[in-house]
């Protein structure tokens, strides 16, 4: 597949491309510069109010490959030799509700960051993450 536009990936493409995995060569392994790009895609990952309401874990030992296995046990029991053979695998972990002390944890860390030139901008932006977090939920 030559997935390239002008020298550049063609992410549509490549998106179209995709597959659903059935089996992996457990001899074959993601390369650590490709890695490194996959842990840095995750990180930016975009999210409604900068809230990130995840964290990835990734495993490539055999070890930490066992460990995530445990969660096909039972009826996804066929998933486990993707699991064991895939060279990594990401384990997507999401909030499930997201409450005022983890909005005052993120909108601190940007205030640390310098994104606010007045603690009125902060007070405005916690005010604006309550908002759209609380939107879907009926507290407003």
């Amino acid at each position: 597949m030559e997935a390239k536009v002008n020298g550049q990936i063609d992410l549509k493409e490549v998106l179209n491309w995709r597959y659903t995995t059935k089996e992996f060569d457990p001899t074959k392994k993601i390369s650590k510069e490709d890695e490194d790009n996959i842990k840095a895609l995750l990180q930016m990952s975009a999210s409604s109010i900068n809230s990130q309401p995840w964290h990835f874990i990734i495993a490539s030992t055999d070890e930490g490959k066992q460990r995530l296995a445990k969660g096909t046990e039972g009826f996804f029991s066929f998933n486990k030799p993707k699991v064991l053979d895939a060279s990594h695998v990401v384990l997507f972990c999401s909030k499930t509700d997201i409450d005022d002390d983890y909005l005052h944890h993120v909108t601190d860390i940007e205030d640390a960051d310098g994104r606010f030139a007045k603690e009125e901008f902060k007070t405005q932006n916690f005010g604006a993450k309550q908002l759209f977090t609380n939107i879907h939920t009926g507290l407003i």
